[in-house]
């Protein structure tokens, strides 16, 4: 550990520990700093969120734990035996999604490292999109080193969504829905996306990053006014927005994390049709109308019957074929 994580983790300690003020003197002997530290590092737990109170002549009191995902108490919060044993935080990234795909390039064995962002300069959804990623999101990526055959890794994105969803409901009460191929919907409109990156060889999956990102706490119409819309887009909607109050963050990233593991290994140890029914338990785009695009014209139309084995789209065109959707963008019609 580090020597500054220490000395936080020491002044939290002690002041989780009490009821009362504690002075800064005797703050600064239990960390070991000077009381001109001790008054910086308050000032920064402040900056991710704690709420402290002092008070002149008796010091300070926590009166309020971070609502943020600091990996310092997202770790002691997980219940996971191997997702978000490794955490790096960052306030401000380029993207997680390329610090993740880095990592797992240059350091083989990060399975299940978690890379956290406050904002992103440069998020990055499917087909190369600008992701908007203000702060009061959550925008993660999550590195994997699957041991599952080729063909099953058109599964992890829903291995993702559904972790997403789930999260999303037990920590706001929100009634998610999936849209395929890696959208977490209310009341058909976006809340949340999945993105896979993968490297992989003939016979073999050397690792996978799954970006996930959550609109939690952030006003929708902010990341609405800053992308290019298309005529029939989806609409864009962030928690805070449809429930009216902000989540804990914190929280939700544990149960998202919690949620990931317990269906990543779902299917590492099973075949993918548990992963595939969950998903469809999760959905209410089968059985509607839908197009599917490339670019502003639809190639296809027709009706959402099923997802295949591989997790392609089943669809019902209007000409009574049936065919397998592999990727693209399909806009429902609600």
């Amino acid at each position: 550990m580090r020597k500054e994580d220490r000395k936080r983790n020491d002044l939290l300690h002690l002041l989780d520990s009490s009821d009362s003020y504690i002075s800064g003197q005797r703050l600064a002997d239990a960390a070991g700093i000077s009381r001109s530290a001790v008054w910086k590092d308050i000032r920064r737990l402040r900056m991710y969120g704690y709420s402290i109170e002092s008070l002149h002549g008796m010091g300070y009191r926590l009166v309020g734990k971070t609502p943020l995902p600091v990996p310092w108490e997202l770790k002691k919060a997980l219940r996971t035996s191997f997702i978000g044993k490794a955490i790096l935080y960052r306030d401000v990234a380029d993207s997680t999604q390329r610090i993740a795909l880095s990592i797992a390039e240059k350091t083989p064995g990060s399975h299940g490292m978690v890379i956290i962002a406050e904002q992103q300069k440069n998020g990055r959804g499917r087909m190369k999109r600008k992701w908007i990623s203000p702060s009061g999101g959550l925008w993660m990526s999550i590195i994997l080193e699957p041991e599952i055959p080729v063909r099953m890794i058109t599964l992890l994105p829903f291995v993702a969504a559904i972790a997403a969803s789930h999260a999303i409901r037990k920590c706001t009460g929100l009634g998610t829905k999936l849209k395929w191929p890696n959208d977490v919907m209310f009341s058909g409109k976006k809340l949340a996306g999945i993105l896979l990156d993968v490297s992989s060889e003939a016979d073999q999956i050397n690792y996978a990053v799954i970006g996930i990102g959550i609109n939690a706490n952030i006003d929708h119409s902010y990341i609405s006014g800053r992308i290019q819309k298309k005529s029939g887009e989806q609409k864009i909607t962030s928690i805070s927005s449809e429930t009216g109050h902000e989540v804990n963050r914190l929280e939700l990233a544990k149960v998202l994390l919690e949620e990931l593991e317990e269906y990543f290994l779902e299917l590492t140890h099973n075949d993918g049709k548990p992963i595939i029914e969950e998903w469809k338990k999760n959905t209410d785009m089968l059985g509607r109308k839908v197009s599917v695009m490339h670019g502003d014209k639809a190639m296809h139309q027709g009706t959402a019957i099923d997802i295949a084995s591989d997790g392609s789209l089943v669809i019902r065109t209007e000409e009574g074929k049936t065919i397998n959707i592999i990727s693209g963008d399909v806009r429902v019609r609600y």
